[in-house]
């Protein structure tokens, strides 16, 4: 008698994405059954009719599992803790198997690498499989084949090169811990979308010296109300004047209004004096789910902070993290300082083509207008347009460019595996696009939003616990790598080749 793995499939909270994806999904689903069953399994679907959209749902559901592996296919954007909190009703010695769907289309894969850096955190252990072409068994056959046998699948993995930390990177890493210390950092907004991306205020106070301040969104909003209207119009005519391409349209579902920029224009400043009052040093905001069900969303907003040039600037950059993302925020503080306070990158992992080595970075719009020409004076290469509709019904502008800043990017970020803090770290090359390129690229993949595109040191999609590394341009690995040891965290490097390989045409 053929042996049972359960197979679970949550997705978004919100009805719209699920209705989109859900057909989809059901086609990928029927090729991976028939790949377990000619693997000499059978699948027993735990939710065959419609996704989980919820945690409570997702518990009901895995008590219904009885099979002897436990399979979660995401298949687009899924709410973490959809999968984080059932899986961990589940047996431990029951192997449990995550797979993600890799269409640039739909962020299946984003939505793994958000779900793992829960199941880390707690202590699931899980293993992990990226499919593209679900009608082509022989892409993943194998991987499906060792885990219901083993109980395990995870491909080998090339050996990190050994990072040497000398003086200059120890004195930085050292000066970097005492500008930390006794810092601010302000979160408006619980955890964006049931992710597990939060630090609580114990750890940022006992590991860094960070003091972690928390706001209400509604506190947001009642200072944005307050700000005048002539101030948020002299910042929208700021943005044009200094190159943005800001595409305003009448009708609030397909275009960008010029109501939402306004909105958005009061709430950097709201987020401004937030700063002044509480002596903030750096910022999070939720803004998924709760602020977009309401008000337009802050993605223009906080990539205009993370710029020098932008509206009433003392000169400097903010750091701002989408999603209230607290180990993005920190990661994203830690690479300021360390570069001198250039703009950083807010990213998520979308897409990636293992054979050239090439990753694509995509997010809804955190991303500094600085990064489209690499230029201080001039946000010329940006854009803001309305966000889907799908996802975002109240609309407002992203903050949108095109990475052509070529050269060496280092990616970094604070993660947690057993409710242990460490920091894991790489560096890659940017990929300049031709238009035409990205126009090609991008076609599928959220033409609205923020893409950057690098040639990585290393295979990153089955080591990271976190569905958003944050990216600096230059090489501060051996900083980061001294830093670790300063605040007494683990450390770990992915990368297996150097910058130089790559720019000299190695491939992975």
């Amino acid at each position: 008698m053929a042996k049972t793995v359960d197979v679970y499939m949550p997705l978004d909270a919100r009805a719209e994405p699920n209705r989109v994806v859900w057909p989809i999904a059901k086609q990928q689903l029927g090729e991976l059954v028939r790949v377990i069953e000619k693997c000499g399994w059978k699948a027993n679907v735990l939710n065959p009719e419609g996704p989980v959209s919820s945690v409570a749902q997702g518990i009901r559901t895995v008590r219904d599992a009885r099979g002897d592996r436990f399979l979660n296919f995401i298949a687009g954007w899924a709410y973490p803790d959809f999968s984080v909190s059932p899986m961990y009703q589940l047996s431990r010695s029951v192997p449990k198997l995550m797979v993600g769907s890799c269409l640039s289309d739909y962020p299946g894969a984003v939505g793994l690498l958000a779900a793992a850096a829960g199941t880390a955190q707690v202590g699931v252990e899980t293993s992990r499989c990226f499919v593209e072409r679900f009608d082509n068994h022989a892409d993943y056959a194998d991987a499906v084949d060792s885990f219901l046998k083993n109980g395990t699948y995870a491909p080998q993995q090339p050996k990190p090169i050994e990072i040497p930390v000398g003086p200059k990177a120890s004195a930085a890493a050292r000066k970097v811990r005492e500008q930390l210390k006794g810092s601010i950092y302000g979160a408006v907004g619980p955890r964006s979308m049931q992710m597990w991306n939060k630090i609580s205020e114990a750890d940022f106070l006992r590991v860094l010296g960070i003091a972690r301040e928390g706001f209400d969104g509604l506190r947001l909003v009642k200072m944005a109300e307050k700000v005048p209207a002539r101030r948020a119009e002299d910042a929208l005519a700021f943005l044009v004047e200094k190159g943005m391409d800001v595409r305003l349209g009448s009708d609030p579902v397909k275009h960008l209004t010029r109501e939402m920029v306004l909105f958005q224009m009061k709430v950097y400043f709201a987020l401004l004096e937030l700063k002044k009052q509480f002596g903030l040093d750096f910022i999070g905001v939720q803004d998924q789910l709760d602020w977009i069900e309401h008000y337009p969303a802050t993605d223009l907003t906080l990539g205009l902070l993370n710029n020098k040039l932008r509206p009433e600037s003392d000169g400097t950059t903010l750091v701002a993290a989408t999603e209230a993302d607290d180990g993005a925020a920190l990661t994203m503080q830690v690479l300021k300082l360390l570069s001198g306070g250039e703009p950083v990158g807010f990213n998520d992992l979308r897409y990636w083509d293992p054979r050239e080595g090439l990753y694509w970075f995509v997010n809804s719009g955190a991303l500094a207008p600085y990064f489209a020409e690499g230029r201080h004076d001039s946000l010329r290469g940006s854009w803001s347009e309305r966000q889907t509709y799908m996802y975002f019904r109240e609309g407002g502008g992203t903050s949108s460019v095109v990475v052509r800043v070529p050269g060496v990017v280092t990616w970094a970020r604070f993660s947690y595996r057993n409710n242990q803090m460490y920091l894991c770290a790489g560096r890659g090359v940017t990929d300049v696009p031709t238009e035409q390129q990205w126009r090609e690229r991008s076609a599928k993949c959220s033409p609205d939003w923020p893409h950057w595109y690098l040639r990585l040191c290393g295979r990153v999609e089955e080591q990271l616990n976190t569905n958003h590394p944050m990216t600096v341009c230059g090489d501060y690995l051996a900083e980061l790598k001294a830093l670790a040891g300063e605040v007494g965290i683990p450390f770990e490097c992915y990368d297996h080749r150097s910058p130089e390989e790559i720019q000299r045409g190695a491939k992975l």
